[in-house]
């Protein structure tokens, strides 16, 4: 079996979710670490993020002063000259010592660069914190601000110290003043919080659309097919192939259309057959019913004024009559077998005598109706079925019947009985020559009340309900009939029944 090709249309909708929310946060990460370079080169001189610009404690100024001490360290590390490293330094320090910051940087335990002798800068520090020069430390108080970092480049290691005592942080019960929130906003800080927010709530916003998209239009398609549906459409299919919950929704919605529309179309015929069956029974009971009516009214007016005719009249009703009662016991067997309340008295039988016994009984009634009969057996002599013998007799009655009344006008009718075992079973073919059918005729034959004569041109001779009761018959003993032939060229046919195993037979 071909393994599914696994789409994302396949993913089920707890999954959906899921992922759309790893990637809502994912890709905005994703997207801000990829443009950091562009922001810290393009934009650096915008936020001042390569220098420190104030005195007062911020975000901002926060990441100021890790950029500026990380460029300090970055060129204290470079392969660039001694002289160089100093003007570079000096370059960097310069704008920190204008804002009252003092600088002291050590390479390899001498001083490198100072603002001012190094116990100095010591005592200012430790005045505002203690400190460990072994130790990195970035303390930002009320105090002051002190910053001691290391950097380390092959045989070359170098400390810095930066303090300031003129440094300011805000009062932490004005940080949330109304003021102070617009200020927030408005600046520069701000507006990066802001960018970054902006960059999340577009990523979620999209992402959301596109999941939600993926969703609710294959509910959508399931909305519309339910309306058409509801409209009496039952041949539209919702076209959505998934095996996500929706998917299996969709098949299930579709096979429930097709469950529907098939039920629907039973009923239907079930009702076209009951109105069928309905105006056949009361077309042939018209028949008779109309001629023992005529002939009634006959003997009554005199018209039948000799004993020949009063005789012949008489004849004709009791006919009719015969007529009306085999009908009527066709559509209380109908009904019984439909009903199931007719049991099989079944019992071991020989069908070499059974059938022996039914070809002798045919052979004299159709000889009586000018018909030729050939009788061909071969089946073993010790093969055993189980049959109720009454009613499968009255199964052969039926289809010979139907033979005699649709037997040619102008060709000696000719019926012939024939039987074959098998390992299993026995099949028993009845053929005629007479008018014959084919195409979809061959299997509505057995269908109650069915004619190929839909003009019902031969009504009078048959019912339209014998072969019916064949098939229900054989049905019941666990048996199949059909019907083969051709237009013109006669009917056969045949009915397979099962044998009988040796121990049920004991």
């Amino acid at each position: 079996m071909e393994k599914k090709k696994r789409s994302s249309k396949n993913l089920k909708i707890g999954t959906r979710i899921t992922i759309s929310a790893v990637v809502g946060i994912l890709v905005p990460v994703i997207i801000l670490l990829a443009f950091a370079p562009l922001f810290m080169s393009f934009m650096a001189s915008y936020f001042g993020f390569s220098t420190v610009t104030t005195k007062t404690y911020s975000t901002l100024n926060q990441i100021q002063w890790s950029q500026t001490t990380l460029s300090i360290s970055n060129e204290l590390v470079s392969d660039s000259s001694a002289e160089r490293k100093a003007a570079s330094i000096t370059e960097f320090v310069t704008p920190l010592e204008k804002l009252g910051s003092v600088i002291y940087i050590e390479k390899n335990g001498a001083p490198f660069y100072a603002t001012t002798e190094k116990a100095d800068v010591l005592s200012r520090a430790n005045q505002i914190v203690n400190i460990d020069t072994e130790k990195n430390i970035n303390y930002f108080g009320e105090n002051g601000m002190v910053i001691v970092t290391h950097a380390i480049d092959d045989d070359e290691s170098y400390m810095m110290i930066i303090t300031s005592t003129d440094y300011t942080v805000s009062d932490v019960s004005n940080r949330f003043a109304p003021q102070n929130i617009t200020h927030l906003l408005f600046s520069k800080t701000g507006f990066l919080l802001l960018l970054v927010a902006g960059v999340f709530i577009i990523a979620i916003i999209v992402i959301s659309f596109i999941t939600s998209k993926t969703i609710s239009k294959p509910l959508k398609e399931l909305s519309y097919g339910a309306n058409e549906i509801a409209n009496g459409n039952l041949d539209y299919e919702i076209d959505y192939d998934s095996t996500n919950e929706i998917g299996v929704t969709v098949k299930s919605f579709n096979h429930m259309t097709g469950r529907l529309k098939t039920l629907i179309e039973n009923e239907q015929r079930i009702e076209q057959s009951r109105k069928e069956m309905i105006a056949g029974v009361a077309h042939d009971l018209r028949t008779p019913l109309t001629s023992v009516k005529g002939y009634v009214e006959g003997l009554r007016d005199g018209i039948a004024n000799t004993p020949e005719k009063q005789e012949l009249y008489l004849k004709t009703i009791y006919t009719s009559t015969l007529n009306m009662e085999r009908l009527l016991d066709e559509l209380l067997t109908v009904s019984r077998l439909e009903l199931g309340n007719i049991e099989l008295e079944r019992k071991a039988v020989n069908i070499n005598d059974f059938l022996s016994d039914c070809a002798e009984e045919l052979k004299i009634e159709l000889a009586q109706q000018d018909f030729d009969f050939e009788y061909n057996n071969n089946c073993d002599s010790d093969f055993v079925v189980q049959l109720d013998t009454d009613r499968f007799q009255r199964v052969i009655r039926n289809i010979v019947s139907n033979s005699l009344k649709y037997a040619k006008k102008d060709v000696r009718g000719k019926i012939e009985l024939s039987a074959q075992t098998y390992q299993k079973s026995v099949i028993i073919s009845i053929s005629d020559n007479g008018i014959g059918l084919e195409g979809e005729n061959l299997t509505k034959i057995f269908e109650s009340f069915y004619r190929a004569d839909p003009a019902r041109t031969r009504t009078s001779e048959g019912s339209g309900i014998g072969l019916s009761v064949a098939r229900q018959i054989v049905e019941l003993h666990g048996g199949k009939i059909w019907a083969t032939g051709k237009e013109g060229q006669g009917l056969t046919i045949l009915i397979s029944l099962p044998k009988t195993e040796a121990d049920k037979d004991e």
